[in-house]
């Protein structure tokens, strides 16, 4: 068995319980994009049946325009709704995790002769930090093409329409 000293083993320690803390705030996080995500999907689901409702029951049905319109312009308020609740997780998603590395990392300070472990704990966190943000940009890329999309599809029912 190899020797140990109190520092590294209490390094150790602290990664150990530091790891433990931002894995819970990860997951934590990554529960409510799923949500989010599961919520926007009803929304959207309910709003096509809605305008599928709409069309069919409409009585000028050579000009659908004004019912997609309607069904356009909501799908549009629910795209801009969910980036709004993903770039608002994101933010407090970076936020805890500053708080968190400043919790356990500050008190070495400047000018401190930190442990082999600590830096290995430290480069583990950063590459923890960088695949939630990495995650979270990707999934805000994602709804923006989508809203793009949406927009860009139904400004072009809009001129069929008129």
């Amino acid at each position: 068995m190899l020797p140990t000293s109190p520092n590294l083993t209490g390094a150790a320690e602290i990664n150990a319980n530091a790891f433990m803390t931002l894995s819970k705030l990860a997951f934590s996080n990554l529960e409510r994009l799923a949500t989010l995500n599961l919520n926007a999907t009803r929304a959207v689901l309910e709003g096509g049946t809605a305008a599928v409702g709409s069309l069919s029951q409409s009585k000028d049905v050579k000009n659908p325009s004004k019912v997609l319109a309607g069904a356009a312009e909501t799908a549009s308020n629910n795209a801009t709704e969910y980036l709004k609740g993903v770039q608002e997780i994101a933010a407090e998603t970076q936020k805890e995790v500053s708080n968190l590395l400043s919790s356990y990392f500050s008190p070495h300070g400047e000018g401190a002769n930190p442990s082999a472990g600590w830096l290995k704990g430290f480069e583990q966190f950063k590459g923890f930090a960088q695949q939630i943000t990495d995650m979270t940009a990707a999934n805000a890329k994602v709804a923006g093409d989508a809203s793009a999309r949406l927009a860009s599809s139904a400004a072009s029912l809009a001129k069929k329409g008129a």
